[in-house]
């Protein structure tokens, strides 16, 4: 028995109760218009009363031609239904226009229908009601005059469990219904995979932003932190610019989460920070004050770089010495930017340590993808004995 009539406990089973109702006050506005139409056709009230409600649907169904309207029935939908149609994106063609008509229609349709047949159900319930009280061994019901008797109590029971599976079975079919006609078109669900490619890009990019900034800010603080601890005794002087290196640098990653904050909280004027290639130099003197033989060699216009490729070339040298301050052996850090007419050529060179091995490789694959937006190409890996990490970028690409 369980297992045929819906749970009582599942309230959701029931909401085309609600949503019938809601189908109910539609009607409202078209209603005096299809009664007009209906009683100006010569023939019997009950037919009569079947046209004015195929016309009261014909008439919620242009409505539901509207763009608004069909805002209102995917909003309705969603809240009495428990469905999880997407708004609409940007203005529906007309195959959308046309389905949400048809919704529309069916909505007011099946409602006035389900509502009626509920009625009918409810006055059933006056038969064992009646007999129950006593006092009455006749009722007048659906036009007839019915004798009471001890059938009146199953008869009850029996309309209650029809009206209960009636309303779950329509709550079903409503939901099937509002997700075929009111959900996307092809149009549509095109434009919502744009926008959440779109979504994706950015929170892509602002973790990269992070990786980049912060993980090369906590490396380095890091190293120079060490340095100073050992130093704040023997060579104060060499602490303190420790410390000068490692406060510079954290204000400038503050800047980068500032940055990226203002975009997560859809601030517009969060005002990014331009790191170009112009800097290089300021990365360098940083690396090197935190232990590294940074040897950089800039040739070339890199002050002439397009924005977006000398923002990048920034990242990329930036993220080469970050992994170099982990990873790097003993010696020089060999990094050179060349900016020649038609590309930029980055490459960081540094010798592989044995005894700590590469781990993760999140930066690089931020790496990749920055090259691959400006259509460039990135190679990283061990050449013998050392790391070589080379990037190039057409400059046509950012231009």
């Amino acid at each position: 028995m369980s297992g045929f009539f819906p749970s009582l406990a599942r309230i959701g089973s029931y909401r085309s109760l609600p949503f019938a109702v809601a189908g109910a006050l539609l009607m409202v506005p078209v209603s005096p218009f299809a009664f007009a139409a209906a009683v100006s056709v010569e023939t019997d009230s009950r037919v009569r009363a079947l046209l004015a409600l195929i016309a009261i649907a014909v008439l919620t169904g242009l409505l539901g031609l509207l763009g608004p309207v069909r805002r209102l029935g995917i909003g309705l939908a969603n809240v009495l239904l428990g469905t999880a149609v997407p708004a609409p994106a940007g203005r529906p063609d007309a195959g959308s226009r046309l389905r949400s008509g048809l919704w529309l229609a069916l909505h007011t349709l099946l409602s006035g229908v389900l509502l009626t047949v509920l009625a009918f159900f409810a006055l059933g319930l006056l038969v064992p009601a009646v007999w129950l009280a006593g006092g009455q061994d006749r009722i007048s019901l659906f036009w007839d005059d019915v004798p009471l008797g001890a059938w009146s109590v199953p008869f009850g029971v029996v309309l209650l469990a029809g009206a209960i599976v009636l309303v779950a079975g329509a709550t079903r079919a409503f939901r099937a219904g509002a997700e075929a006609l009111l959900g996307p078109s092809d149009t549509e669900r095109a434009v919502l995979a744009e926008r959440q490619a779109a979504v994706l890009a950015q929170r892509n990019r602002l973790a990269r932003e992070l990786h980049d900034s912060i993980g090369h800010t906590l490396t380095t603080s890091t190293i120079q932190a060490a340095a100073a601890a050992g130093l704040v005794e023997t060579d104060p002087a060499q602490a303190r610019r420790a410390l000068g290196t490692i406060e510079e640098a954290s204000r400038s990653a503050l800047e980068d989460l500032d940055h990226v904050l203002g975009l997560l909280r859809d601030e517009p004027a969060a005002k990014e920070p331009q790191r170009t290639l112009a800097e290089v130099d300021v990365l360098a003197v940083r690396a090197r004050e935190a232990g590294l033989d940074v040897r950089l060699a800039v040739a070339g216009p890199v002050t002439a770089l397009p924005a977006a490729v000398s923002r990048e070339g920034y990242r990329i040298v930036q993220e080469g010495l970050t992994n170099a301050l982990r990873h790097a052996g003993p010696g020089a850090v060999d990094v050179r930017v060349e900016a020649g007419p038609e590309q930029l050529a980055i490459a960081v060179v540094n010798a592989l340590a044995v005894d700590r091995p590469r781990t993760g490789r999140r930066g690089l694959t931020g790496l990749a993808e920055r090259v691959e937006a400006l259509r460039g190409e990135l190679a990283a890996g061990p050449d013998g004995e050392r790391w070589r990490l080379r990037a190039t970028i057409p400059l046509r690409a950012g231009a």
